[in-house]
């Protein structure tokens, strides 16, 4: 929401979040692979990550009180999406991200996290916990 809506820095590059989380990823994480996945998921601070993800929260709602009606049929700037690539946000194997959002207006990007982003990685995470 930061970058492709507001058009602000990301919460995760804010206040020391990647150390404090003892992460190294800057990515989404969409192409790693199993085994990047399971080293991040042991290593990562618990306490961090959750710290991080009600950092997350408010500023999306931040965002969202400010956000004008009219503004949630408007696309995502072009400028956006390729600023998004360019800080490394998004890798070149998982570009198909940077399309799909493309495709979608901002009403679309507000829905999909409480929407259909879990259940696309509802299975893999089940696959990944077997494994464990």
């Amino acid at each position: 929401m930061n970058m492709l809506v507001a058009g602000s820095q990301q919460v995760l590059l804010q206040d020391d979040r990647l150390d404090e989380m003892r992460i190294e990823a800057r990515d989404t994480g969409n192409a790693m692979p199993a085994d990047e996945i399971l080293k991040l998921s042991q290593g990562i601070d618990i306490a961090a990550l959750r710290a991080y993800r009600v950092a997350v929260g408010r500023k999306t709602r931040e965002i969202v009180d400010h956000l004008q009606t009219d503004r949630l049929k408007e696309k995502v700037d072009p400028a956006r999406l390729a600023q998004v690539q360019q800080e490394g946000a998004v890798i070149e194997a998982a570009g198909g991200l940077i399309d799909y959002w493309s495709k979608r207006n901002i009403a679309g990007l507000l829905l999909m996290p409480a929407t259909r982003h879990n259940l696309v990685h509802l299975n893999e995470s089940l696959r990944l916990k077997e494994k464990t």
